[in-house]
């Protein structure tokens, strides 16, 4: 690793003024009955021969299919072209039988077929996590959040971060990765859609357990039980090397496990950078973002609502270059901003706690629910009034405190979907995704509306000041 001794007059470089924001979000396919297909593959090959623009791509699953957009520093923007990338999926897919399904899991139970990859990624990671446990990839979706690191940071030639001495940037990168760390537990409960898992009421957010499992989560069938390293949420990291370092150790770990797993794998062949590796809740991007993945897919309305509130928040710590910094104190007055300096939670309080509250009890948690407030405060007061409408979703179950799970599983037991146990046959399962996919296309034409009126208001203001 290269390392780039700064000057002071580079020390005091603002970080990049102008962040892009780029959104990824992952879909089950269903029939009009119900049930889980595994048509998603042979959709996003339909899809691109009647609409070529559509950012649209395979995934691990013949039954999932993902959506991207072409970053962009006004969040409206990949907002927008993200609907109508999936408007125009769901017309197409609508026509050969098929809907759409946009939350965390599937209610019913399913099979799972890998899709065809050419590399050999699905194949090597099928051989290193088992039978029993790769399926598990297939039946979990969710959302990503991607926002551009600051400045000067990122070799974007050799994909990897610069090590860099007496740095406010370096300061800032840091600072950006352990928000998004201490934030975690109240972004997974704010998108958070997956109760029920395989017939079961497994948990407030099921995806959570059967993608990251691990001891702190008390959850021993997970993906990433074994492989918390690659899967887990991360501590914080109090210095750069120590981001490189981990960046390192997870290349390292992976590489031991595949020549375990399959000696003829030309490795630097199939992952040529070490940002390749690493499938955990917050990373660095080889694209040189800084990516949260640990959400729940969810409807559009929120999670447009939990994008801006992120950006606002890195914006403000990237640009005024403020210090996040663990402590004790930021158990009782979490997000609190005072002469520069941003205290949040030790990330063992959020690792241990909140997470495996936010993935339980969700709202329920006391704790958890003031932590979201506080967040909520802080985030609402960066952001931009124009934003406002996108965040009304997001009181609403703040002042309710009740998430789309807990909306789910009203739902399921009004409708005496779910028994005693809390488990739903596959017969109710269909009837509740469909239920589901029908609001969600509703929530889409919806806030299409609300994204077209910040833009129409943001041009104006542009305009008039000019």
């Amino acid at each position: 690793m290269k390392i780039i001794n700064t000057t002071k007059k580079q020390s005091n470089k603002r970080p990049l003024k102008k962040a892009k924001t780029g959104l990824e979000v992952e879909m089950f396919v269903i029939d009009k009955k119900g049930d889980m297909t595994q048509k998603g593959y042979s959709l996003v090959k339909n899809v691109k021969k009647i609409e070529g623009e559509v950012e649209i791509v395979k995934e691990v699953g013949m039954n999932m299919i993902e959506f991207g957009c072409y970053p962009s520093v006004n969040t409206y923007n990949p907002a927008l072209e993200l609907i109508e990338s999936i408007e125009k999926t769901i017309k197409i897919a609508k026509k050969d039988g098929l809907l759409l399904y946009p939350f965390g899991t599937y209610p019913g139970t399913s099979e799972s077929k890998l899709t065809p990859d050419t590399r050999g990624h699905y194949k090597i990671k099928k051989k290193i996590f088992g039978d029993k446990k790769f399926p598990l990839a297939t039946k979990a979706i969710g959302f990503h959040h991607h926002y551009a690191l600051p400045k000067g940071v990122f070799n974007y030639e050799k994909k990897e971060l610069k090590l860099l001495i007496d740095s406010k940037l370096k300061r800032s990168l840091l600072n950006c990765y352990n928000f998004e760390i201490a934030i975690d537990p109240i972004l997974t409960l704010l998108t958070q859609s997956s109760p029920f898992f395989e017939g079961e009421q497994l948990a407030k957010d099921s995806r959570m357990l059967i993608y990251r499992g691990g001891k702190k989560l008390k959850y021993k069938k997970g993906l990433y039980h074994k492989f918390q390293i690659l899967g887990g949420l991360p501590p914080y990291k109090q210095t750069e090397t120590d981001l490189i370092r981990s960046i390192k150790r997870r290349q390292q770990k992976w590489k031991r496990l595949i020549r375990k797993a399959d000696k003829t794998v030309k490795f630097r062949k199939m992952y040529p950078f070490k940002m390749d590796i690493g499938w955990n809740p917050i990373k660095i991007n080889k694209h040189g973002t800084l990516e949260e993945r640990g959400m729940d897919m969810n409807y559009m309305s929120i999670l447009l609502g939990v994008s801006a509130l992120i950006k606002f928040c890195l914006k403000k710590i990237q640009r005024d270059f403020i210090e996040v910094i663990p402590s004790d104190i930021g158990i009782k007055e979490p997000f609190k901003i005072r002469k520069g300096v941003m205290f949040i939670p030790p990330h063992t309080h959020i690792r241990e706690n909140l997470q495996k509250a936010s993935a339980y009890e969700g709202f329920d948690n006391d704790e958890l629910y003031e932590y979201t407030k506080a967040f909520y405060k802080l985030a609402k007061s960066l952001s931009r009034k124009i934003y406002y409408p996108l965040f009304e979703r997001i009181e609403g179950m703040i002042e309710k405190r009740k998430s789309v799970s807990d909306e789910i599983i009203d739902y399921a037991k009004r409708k005496k979907l779910i028994n005693g146990d809390g488990k739903i046959s596959n017969k109710n399962a269909k009837v509740l995704a469909l239920y589901l996919s029908k609001k969600f296309e509703r929530d889409l034409k919806e806030t299409k509306k609300i994204v077209k009126e910040i833009m129409t208001k943001h041009k104006r203001q542009i305009k008039t000041k000019r």
